[in-house]
């Protein structure tokens, strides 16, 4: 023991001895630099007999070691059947892909390496004592679910179902359940099988998504964002999602999510909600709860890796690094690996533990912890235990990638105990090529983590149990028992367990085993109104939210029910339950859907998602419920309802329903209507024909000349024309007339935009009327834009060229007149070359090719070699504050500045300056996944690119600079391509010097907390 802690005392002394003398607070001594191998110093694996003297604990807490190598090896998800036998994931192929890569060329060997164990603790003393291989010749395991005796794998590209059917402990049945499940990058594939609550399976589906195929099928499912399936009848349906590797739910069926750098996140929105109305956009369907924000700091106790040392050491040996503080001198102290979210949901633990949330920083060896409190329609995460980790080891070979809630009521960790974890790009080549990312594949470990004063709960053989017992079960303490017993009595499917679970339902004290009985009696076909209404009534307000949930199949014809449901939209003290009640409208006949809807508009809580509840409940009946609104003195003077009305309008405009339209067209016109409405109103109705692939232009041809609404359409677009010229106008009043004019017939517009593209008018209002003519559907203004080019500005000639872009044949517009030489490329915007040199369309990248054939200079490497002198300048922090703002904003915030694109500055703060100036000039070299830009063509012609925001069944949110969001309908959507490069333009060189780099870089570096924390607006 002694030896141990001295080798390793010595150990963290050179490391820290090492890292002083790259920062300049030692002194260097100079000497003849050690090949690159030399410097590699390999930090040995401690043995499992050693391992837990490498942990520190708080608040009590130990390890206990189950299982480790040669027993089980690479663990990274587990499951228990009904008589706790475990079956474990292992995956021995991580981190390379069985194919060749481009990030490596020769591929590896490692085809078929992964396997499924079963571990099995024999004589109950809580270790793994026999191991067997349940199933080998699989690539890329990485999740198992039980079911009927066997369980499910998911193998990208395949999800297997595997069983022994001959007891010899090997399984020999392999069914393909659905296949094409994407292997793109084999840290975004999908993860973590979940039961819920509703006896459907979870798929975490993570970043790469696929055409998912069931079974021979020929059909496709697409699988960008989560799914599950029904193991019955292998129905899939589409899950809000698509994060990273992590998934749990609490034992309420709230799903948690996480991502490397964002480790937690709450899924908000189910998508079921979200389909219903497919023309509502809802920001965030999953959000980032964590009260420190996504990336927030860690604190490890193991040593860095001397890999990173030596990638440290080679970019801060320069003495212009040395203001680098201590903390910020090599990467880490913040979130950049979170995996394996897991809700604690065993009674083993003390109470102030249960509902924990736990998730590791694998890349720091540790395992973070948080405590969760309701928050409205989300949660609010804490950081548990202050400037310090619940477990946090100084074996640099920790690797805590999952938990799994045991029969035993604790939760187990699984480490994947490997040297090295990071994906390969994340290396340096000359560095990974001196480094065995595959080290510790035959090495892996499995513990119990032990709370202070823990019960110890023995395993019951519920595969064994009678109907009675497992109906008993359903209302237990400990969460493996009640899910265990709710899947077998949904397996089973005996009629004779449905009045022993209706019993249960009536006269348990336990609000969650009163949950499982509503959820039991859904999976048996037993679920009736009479269920719902007593659950209706239950004191506690989980019980009564899902109550709601479960009587929407029943509410259109059962007004009884839905009179039960109504009077919770506004009587009910819990907010969550309130919430519920008003996703549920949609479910109701007409008649009680505008009860609802008045009564949830009368009480006027203040709160975005609610609102947007409303929203996505209107249904088909946003025009019939604006006219109420108008007519309805109280509600028309109520604060708020002008905004309410304008994003109806939106939705009644993307609807397909035309007399709809027409209605709303009537409730504009009405003389009711304040005179200030109408204008905005008209606007956000022809934005939402726009968006359905329509016109303003074709509904106003439908009515008659003489008709109210087409008078007073006239009337506002004159109105309009007016505003927009007028000088004296506020730049605001003038903006909003602008985006009027955007719907308006061609020949009533253009004579506006073609006066406020003179060259005597100011730039912000040419700025806003080019800004106005991206909505314009007329060709004819891709002429105008063409024809004052030659006045045009530089901003203004920016601008003008993302108007191009915005629709096919407009672009196709701009490569004629750039072939014309009527444009010359060397005016364009560069950092927009990409959205032409890779357009969705072949016939325009091949033009853009030969026109801009001398301009774009895609060598990044190049760019930055002549760049690297900016790392020798001393920067000044004011003047990269303004960089910031001209060049960075529109997609990066800081603070109360800027706009959410990309990521926020505080997450790269920790970057040390060579990895600022690349990510600047070359920011395809490592973007992140959930940054790529996706370009949408529609069958209209239209063209939009961003990162994708949000996805529902019925449609893709893109976001832009300046968190512009373009809502596409599904419908609408004739191709979607991902560009494979970072939103971010390459190019950025035209526009800074290496001074603008340097200052940009000195004020990222030297960010304050205050100018980081974000205030209300």
């Amino acid at each position: 023991m002694a030896r141990f802690r001295n080798q390793f005392a010595l150990l963290i002394f050179q490391l820290a001895v090492e890292l002083l003398v790259i920062a300049g607070a030692l002194p260097h001594v100079k000497a003849e630099e050690k090949p690159l191998a030399e410097e590699l110093t390999h930090l040995p694996a401690v043995e499992p007999d050693r391992a837990l003297e490498t942990f520190h604990f708080e608040k009590g807490f130990s390890l206990e070691l189950v299982a480790a190598e040669p027993l089980v090896s690479d663990p990274v998800d587990a499951c228990f059947d009904e008589n706790g036998r475990m079956y474990v994931a292992e995956f021995h192929a991580y981190p390379y892909a069985a194919e060749k890569e481009k990030i490596i060329p020769a591929g590896t060997k490692r085809a078929e390496s992964g396997i499924i164990r079963m571990l099995e603790d024999t004589d109950g003393d809580g270790k793994v004592d026999r191991s067997s291989i349940f199933a080998d010749g699989l690539d890329w395991p990485v999740s198992v679910a039980p079911y009927r005796g066997g369980i499910f794998v998911i193998d990208p590209p395949d999800l297997y179902y595997l069983k022994d059917t001959d007891g010899d402990g090997k399984a020999d049945v392999r069914e393909t359940v659905f296949t094409d499940l994407g292997r793109n990058n084999i840290q975004g594939i999908a993860n973590n099988l979940k039961w819920g609550l509703d006896n459907r399976i979870y798929v975490a589906s993570s970043s790469n998504g696929g055409a998912i195929r069931h079974r021979d099928e020929k059909e496709t499912f697409s699988a960008r964002g989560d799914w599950s399936f029904d193991p019955k009848s292998e129905s899939v349906r589409r899950e809000t999602g698509g994060i990273q590797f992590g998934h749990s739910m609490d034992d309420w069926g709230d799903r948690f999510l996480c991502s490397n750098s964002v480790h937690a996140m709450h899924v908000v929105w189910k998508d079921k909600y979200l389909s219903r109305n497919p023309f509502v956009t809802v920001t965030s369907p999953t959000r980032s709860i964590a009260k420190e924000g996504g990336a927030a700091p860690v604190f490890r106790r193991s040593p860095l890796e001397p890999w990173r040392v030596v990638r440290t050491k080679r970019r801060n040996a320069d003495p212009a690094f040395k203001w680098l503080p201590d903390t910020e001198r090599v990467a880490g102290g913040f979130f950049t690996s979170a995996a394996g979210i897991t809700i604690y949901r065993g009674a083993a633990y003390p109470e102030e533990f249960q509902g924990n949330l736990f998730v590791s920083d694998v890349g720091s060896n540790l395992i973070h912890r948080k405590t969760l409190t309701p928050n409205r329609a989300t949660f609010l995460a804490v950081r548990a235990d202050e400037n310090t980790e619940l477990v946090a080891s100084t074996d640099t070979w920790f690797r805590p990638v999952n938990y799994v809630n045991a029969p035993d009521g604790s939760l187990y960790v699984l480490d994947m105990y490997r040297d090295t974890i990071e994906h390969p790009i994340s290396i340096p080549p000359d560095i990974r090529a001196l480094l065995n990312l595959e080290n510790g594949n035959d090495r892996g470990r499995i513990y119990r983590l032990v709370s202070p004063d823990m019960k110890r709960f023995s395993v019951k053989r519920l595969g064994d149990a009678s109907i009675a017992e497992l109906v008993e079960e359903l209302a237990a303490p400990n969460s493996w028992n009640r899910e265990t017993a709710q899947r077998l009595l949904w397996e089973r499917q005996d009629p004779a367990s449905i009045p022993l679970v209706e019993q249960l339902l009536q006269t348990t004290p336990v609000a969650l085993g009163r949950l499982h009985a509503l959820y039991t009696l859904q999976g048996l076909g037993a679920l009736t109104p009479q269920h719902v209404l007593f659950a209706l009534k239950d004191a506690n307000p989980g019980v009564r939210r899902h109550a709601i949930e479960l009587s929407e199949p029943f509410l259109s014809e059962n007004p009884e029910l839905a009179e039960v449901v109504l009077s919770y939209l506004t009587d009910d003290d819990d907010f969550r339950v309130r919430f519920q009640a008003t996703l549920a409208l949609s479910w109701m006949n007409d008649k009680q859907m505008l009860q609802g809807l008045f009564d949830v508009a009368k009480k006027g809580e203040n709160d975005s998602d609610l609102q947007s509840a409303f929203l996505l409940s209107i249904a088909d009946q946003g025009a019939r419920f604006s006219e109420l609104l108008i007519q309805d003195d109280e509600l028309r003077q109520r604060p708020g309802s002008q905004a309410l009305l304008e994003k109806i309008a939106e939705i009644v405009g993307s609807r397909p329903e035309r007399p709809a339209q027409a209605a709303m067209l009537k409730t504009i016109a009405d003389a009711r209507t304040p005179d200030d409405w109408r204008g905005p109103l008209l606007r956000q109705l022809g934005q939402g024909l726009t968006r359905s692939g329509s016109s303003f232009q074709r509904l106003t041809e439908e009515l008659p000349a003489n008709s109210p609404e087409h008078i007073e359409v006239v009337k506002l677009f004159e109105n309009a024309s007016e505003t927009a010229l007028d000088e004296s106008g506020s730049a605001q009043s003038r903006k909003a007339a602008l985006q009027l004019l955007a719907i308006a017939p061609w020949s009533v517009s253009q004579t506006a935009f073609r006066s406020l593209l003179e060259p005597q008018v100011t730039q912000e209002a040419q700025l806003d009327a080019l800004d106005a003519l991206g909505d314009v559907q007329d060709p004819l203004a891709a002429e105008l834009l063409v024809a004052s080019w030659r006045s045009l500005t530089p901003a203004s000639r920016s601008a003008a060229t993302k108007v191009f872009l915005s629709k096919l044949n407009w672009t196709e517009r701009l490569l004629k007149a750039l072939e014309e030489g009527t444009i010359k490329a060397r005016d364009l915007d560069r950092t927009l070359f990409p959205n032409l040199l890779k357009h969705p369309n072949s016939n325009v990248r091949e033009r853009s090719a030969k026109v801009l054939v001398n301009e774009a200079n895609p060598d990044r490497q190049l760019v930055l070699e002549q760049y690297q002198p900016a790392l020798n300048l001393s920067g000044d922090r004011q003047r990269g504050h303004q960089v910031y703002l001209k060049n960075c904003a529109m997609c990066h915030r800081l603070g109360n500045e800027g706009f959410q694109v990309g990521p926020d500055l505080v997450s790269v703060q920790n970057k040390i300056p060579a990895d600022l100036l690349t990510a600047i000039l070359d920011p395809n070299r490592e973007s992140q996944l959930n940054f790529l830009s996706f370009t949408i063509a529609t069958q209209s012609g239209q063209v939009h690119s961003g990162i994708i925001a949000a996805e529902t069944a019925g449609s893709v949110t893109l976001r832009r600079a300046e968190a512009k969001e373009d809502v596409i309908l599904r419908s609408q959507i004739d191709e979607l391509i991902s560009s494979g490069q970072s939103l971010m333009p390459e190019g950025l060189e035209k526009q800074l010097s290496q001074q603008d780099v340097a200052d940009v870089i000195e004020f990222i570096r030297t960010l304050s907390s205050a100018e980081n924390k974000q205030t209300p607006q």
